[in-house]
């Protein structure tokens, strides 16, 4: 049998309940703030890769719908099945569109993360005396901490994934060429079979 990879990612990440709750918190601070962001690394990826796949065919809108879908996902805390095809059709996605895995995996995932924490840092506001700036100060460090863990484990996902499918490309594209390769016998009944 083999392991629950999901299961282990999660435990590894730390990603337990009181994370999976600041994630569900902050759900609709992902809603608004992720479309910026969003918008910001296009322009990124415009500026150093201007010719990239993404700005074809209305890709950029259907891969920030899809981002938008999955960000949801990941704000409602559970890291099942949805949040799992939501990897593998964004992955797949940006495969199709011929988009450098670099731009799609690191990058985004870089600035994505880095840009949410930004946010946070800035639009979060904590008292700096009173009784209830311990809370707040602690509410927004568990905020950033669940989106570097989030992070984390959307990363895992997404290389996991990606090496996953590039294997199976590789093996099946290995195996086509091999068998391509194979010389013909013809046997004593005049069928054609491969060579062994």
């Amino acid at each position: 049998m083999s392991p629950d990879w999901n299961a282990i990612r999660l435990d590894l990440v730390g990603l337990d309940e009181l994370t999976r709750a600041s994630l569900r918190e902050m759900r609709p601070f992902f809603a608004s703030a992720l479309p910026d962001i969003l918008a910001r690394f296009y322009d990124k990826v415009r500026q150093y890769d201007p010719s990239c796949g993404i700005f074809l065919d209305g890709a950029m809108q259907e891969a920030i719908r899809m981002q938008l879908q999955h960000w949801n996902l990941i704000g409602g805390g559970d890291f099942g099945l949805p949040y799992l095809s939501s990897v593998a059709r964004f992955c797949e996605f940006n495969q199709r569109a011929g988009v450098a895995p670099q731009w799609y995996i690191g990058c985004r995932l870089m600035f994505v993360a880095g840009q949410l924490i930004e946010a946070v840092e800035t639009e979060v506001q904590v008292a700096r005396f009173g009784e209830q700036a311990q809370a707040a100060q602690d509410r927004k460090a568990a905020m950033v901490k669940a989106i570097a863990r989030a992070n984390m484990l959307d990363t895992e996902h997404v290389m996991a994934f990606c090496f996953g499918a590039n294997s199976r490309q590789g093996f099946e594209g290995t195996q086509a060429r091999a068998n391509a390769c194979r010389p013909l016998n013809v046997s004593r009944l005049g069928s054609l079979t491969p060579a062994r």
